[in-house]
Order: C-alpha cells, then sequence, then structure tokens
C-alpha cells in the first residue's frame, strides 16, 4: 500500500470534495444509469468508552454487532473526541467547529451560549444537497425549534427510572426493571426502520440515530444483566491522580473515590458493559439487519461513534468531568458501507469527531459552506495509508476549580432539600466554564494547557493512558513548544 504524506492528503482530500461538488451538482435528479450517493446513517452513543468493544481489546465487553460492523468495515483504533462531555462534543461535529468555536466548553452554559442554530450545521447541508433527514433519540445538540427543520424528527428524553434523583445508587447501577423490549433503545431503533422503510429510493436519506446509553446511572434490564459476573471484571492498573494533577487528585477525593473498593468499581463495570450490550451493540445490530432487510446496505454509509468517554475505573473513578485524559476523549469510531468502504482495516492514524461532517460531506457531494475544521477521512477508508507523523487533534473544553476551602466545607452525602445526589452536587461545582483548557495530541504525546492550573504534558507512545505529567522535564521543550503552537493555531485564548 503506497504511503502518502499528510501534504499529499490534504491536497487530494480538497480535489475530492471539489469534485464531489461538481458530481453532486450533475446527479442532483439522479438520471437513469447514473451512480446514486450513498445514504447516510450516523450512529452515536453516549459516554462510550473508545476501548469498550471486543474488537478494542477489551476482555469484558460483549459486543458482536459492533465487532462485526468493524470486520466488515474500517475501525479507528485512535479516534478522539473534541470535548469530554455531551452538548460541546455533539454540537462540535454537527458544526464541523470546536467547542470554542460555538460557544460551548462545558454542559453548562455559560453567559451566551445556547445551542446550535440549523442553519450550516451537518442536517442542514445534507438537506441543501437533496438528502431527506432524520434525527432520532436523543438531542443535546439543536436549539428545539431547530432541530424542526429536519424531515424527520423523533426526540425522547430520558426514562423515569433514569432521572438523576434521591432514588439513584450511590454507585449509580442497578436493573431497570423494565425488560428490554419496553425500553427507550428500543424505540428509537424502531423510529429508524420505520423512517428507512418509508424512503421511496429517489432521493437518498440522511439520518442521524443517538442512544442514550451507556450514560449513568449504568442500568440494563435483568436479563441482560444476570449474564455478567462482576467479579471477573477486570481493573485497569491504579495510577496516582497527583501524578497528573493536583486537581484531579482533589476531584478523586471530593467524590470519594479514594474510598471506593475493588468490589463496587467491578460491579460498576458490569452494569456499563450491560448497557453497552443491549442499548448499543443489539440496537446497532438491527440497523444494520433492516439495512440488508431493506436492500439499502450496498449503497449505505453508517459511521458509528459516541460524544465522550467513560473513566470507568482509570485513576479509581468513574463517570465524565470537564478533563482532557483519555479515559474520556477516546471513542470508538467505526465506518461500514459495503462496496465504498474497504472491509477488516483498522487505522492507527489519529481520527476526530471533527472529522465526520467533512467526510460525510464528500460522500454526499457538494462542499459546505463554511469552512470546516476536520479533514476527510475518506482517503484512509478507501484504503490508502498516510503518513502523519506530525498530525495532533485539538480539543478545548471549560472547567471551575473546587472552593478554596472545600475539603473544610464539603458536601454532605444527603441534601434533603434539593434531593440531588452527592456525586452531580459535586460534579456542578467543577463544570462551570469559568477557566479554558485545551489539548493537543499527537500518537506518542499530549500537552494539557489550563488557565489557572499548570500545564501538563504525556508521553503516550500510541497508548491511551496518561501516567506521569512530565511537564517539567527540560528534555520534552521542543515537544511542549510544538504542541503549544498547535493549541494557539486553533485558539487564540492561550496565544
Amino acid at each position: 500500500m503506497k504511503t502518502r504524506s499528510r501534504r499529499d492528503f490534504i491536497r487530494t482530500s480538497s480535489a475530492a470534495l471539489t469534485a464531489a461538488t461538481v458530481a453532486g451538482l450533475n446527479t442532483r435528479a439522479f438520471s437513469d444509469g447514473a451512480k446514486k450517493r450513498p445514504n447516510l446513517i450516523f450512529i452515536m452513543s453516549d459516554q462510550m468508552r473508545g476501548d469498550a468493544m471486543g474488537c478494542t481489546g477489551s476482555p469484558d465487553a460483549r459486543t458482536p454487532r459492533l465487532d462485526e460492523m468493524a470486520a466488515k468495515g474500517t475501525l479507528f483504533e485512535r479516534a478522539f473526541s473534541n470535548n469530554p462531555v455531551c452538548a460541546p462534543s455533539r454540537m462540535s461535529m454537527f458544526s464541523g467547529k470546536y467547542p470554542h468555536q460555538v460557544d460551548r466548553l462545558a454542559n453548562i452554559k455559560g453567559k451566551t451560549s445556547g445551542y446550535l442554530n440549523y442553519e450550516d450545521s451537518l442536517g442542514d447541508f445534507l438537506k441543501q444537497q437533496g438528502y431527506t433527514t432524520a434525527y432520532i433519540g436523543k438531542n443535546h445538540t439543536y436549539e428545539k425549534p431547530e432541530i424542526k427543520h429536519y424531515d424527520y424528527v423523533s426526540l425522547v428524553g430520558r426514562e423515569p427510572f433514569r432521572a438523576y434523583n434521591a432514588k439513584v445508587p450511590p454507585y449509580w447501577h442497578c436493573d431497570t426493571g423494565l425488560p428490554r423490549e419496553q425500553c427507550l433503545p428500543k424505540e428509537n431503533t424502531d423510529n429508524a426502520i420505520d423512517f428507512m422503510s418509508k424512503q421511496g429510493g429517489s432521493k437518498p436519506f440522511f439520518m442521524h440515530i443517538s442512544y442514550f446509553n451507556p450514560h449513568p446511572p449504568y442500568m440494563a434490564p435483568a436479563d441482560v444483566t444476570k449474564n455478567y459476573d462482576a467479579e471477573k471484571m477486570t481493573l485497569p492498573e491504579y495510577i496516582e491522580p497527583s501524578k497528573l494533577s493536583q486537581r484531579l487528585a482533589d476531584h478523586q477525593k471530593a467524590l470519594h473515590y479514594d474510598r471506593i473498593s475493588d468490589e463496587t468499581l467491578k460491579s460498576t463495570k458490569k452494569y456499563y458493559h450491560a448497557a453497552v450490550e443491549w442499548g448499543v451493540d443489539y440496537q446497532v445490530g438491527r440497523i444494520l439487519d433492516a439495512l440488508k432487510a431493506q436492500g439499502l446496505d450496498q449503497n449505505t454509509i453508517v459511521v458509528f461513534t459516541a460524544d465522550h468517554g467513560d473513566f470507568m475505573g482509570e485513576y479509581r473513578m468513574v463517570r465524565k468531568a470537564m478533563y482532557l485524559y483519555d479515559a474520556l476523549m477516546h471513542v470508538p469510531m467505526i465506518w461500514y458501507g459495503p462496496g465504498s468502504v474497504k472491509e477488516g482495516q483498522r487505522v492507527s492514524n489519529l481520527a476526530q469527531c471533527l472529522d465526520i461532517f467533512p467526510t460525510l460531506a464528500a460522500y454526499a457531494g457538494g462542499e459546505p459552506k463554511a469552512a470546516l475544521e476536520g479533514r476527510s477521512l475518506k482517503p484512509f477508508l478507501e484504503g490508502e495509508s498516510i503518513d502523519e507523523p506530525d498530525y495532533a487533534v485539538v480539543a478545548t473544553a471549560g472547567y471551575s476549580d473546587l472552593p478554596d476551602n472545600y475539603f473544610d466545607n464539603p458536601e454532605k452525602p444527603l441534601d434533603e432539600r434539593t434531593k440531588i445526589p452527592f456525586h452531580s452536587r459535586v460534579e456542578y461545582l467543577t463544570w462551570k466554564p469559568e477557566q479554558r483548557t485545551a489539548m493537543a495530541r499527537s500518537k506518542d504525546w499530549k500537552l494539557i494547557l489550563n488557565e489557572s492550573q499548570p500545564a501538563e504534558l504525556y508521553h503516550m507512545n500510541g497508548g491511551t493512558i496518561e501516567r506521569e505529567n512530565v511537564i517539567d522535564d527540560p528534555a520534552h521543550a521542543d515537544v511542549v513548544k510544538q504542541l503549544t503552537a498547535v493549541i494557539q493555531k486553533k485558539w487564540d485564548a492561550f496565544a
């Protein structure tokens, strides 16, 4: 396989988009004998780690359909989100912009930030290219009036038993109490299959499906969880948080993660993987089966990813937080499309969620009016090997520090007035976008810049776990300078 440089890659990707513009104009009417542009399906899970699948090495995961999808498509082994929590990540993907460029650095809104407008977003672009569009499942992306511009909309809230209330177990997991056939993932998938069945073929369609799982509370039906043995769950090697940053060490202590037992961590992992199996993997399989049954599989591109990850045992913590560590940033990314996407391919080049918009644009034809921050992955998906020694993924986010006297006045385990669980109350203290943080992440190195805290540098060595902050080692000064320049180029907040 011929290896190309990144400069060649950018040049040919741009040429492909330009050519796609012409092709899109010429094939809009789908004349007889012309190859139709593919249908496009974008599936997203919520809070799913990049290593939470069998095909990415998890000994605990049961993901036969995702593994099959990877075996018959292309798996990006090192794909990353551009923000560690839901709303900024999703808004980034659908806008093709970094979170700071859409004024959303955290789930908690800033003074002016809300959700996306429809204009110039992914749905708007594809509709302008002649696609029938559908948005199904969790929103957390668009302002509510804006999402109505999609041709088909089916939004669902959380099931009542998933609500954050005083009844959520202290360690965030339990059986749902309902069989899988009565839970929302089935409803989401039923609506998706129904939408596909009503497409006549005269126009291509774009469908986004967003599943809530495995977002906490980590829940699954009892007929699924009974098949998992908590004692057999594996725990990652423990790395002391203070080796990374004092902010992370304080976070661990504030949320009482320093007191968590192996038994509780293993039980939490059991429910996490059960939620992935029934709420994501099984449902993705149903979508793929419906494509084949409806005769759509040979002209459809499917991409599967997540908005962000989860600590899930790393540093003896669970859930998400406003940090840019790989536990939260490394996400699954699988592309599937018989005849269009190379089969059985594993790509080690870095990819990011921002690449999804330009990649779908390259397959759809046409060129977005606004410049996109990501790059088309289509050359990778067609089997090209590209050498990118200096390529780095960038992520941007916001955070707030714990109050100075927090450990003298900690949150009470139970607050009768608010009924908000302890873990949520503590997290709210650190999720306000009062300070800014950014990362530049290459294959071997990660630099994190923080407004109110010291910078951090990690030698990733091709892996996905930070072990020790080496920012003070003068031997790495050139790496720090190079990655700082990457961040500054994207965000002048650190210039």
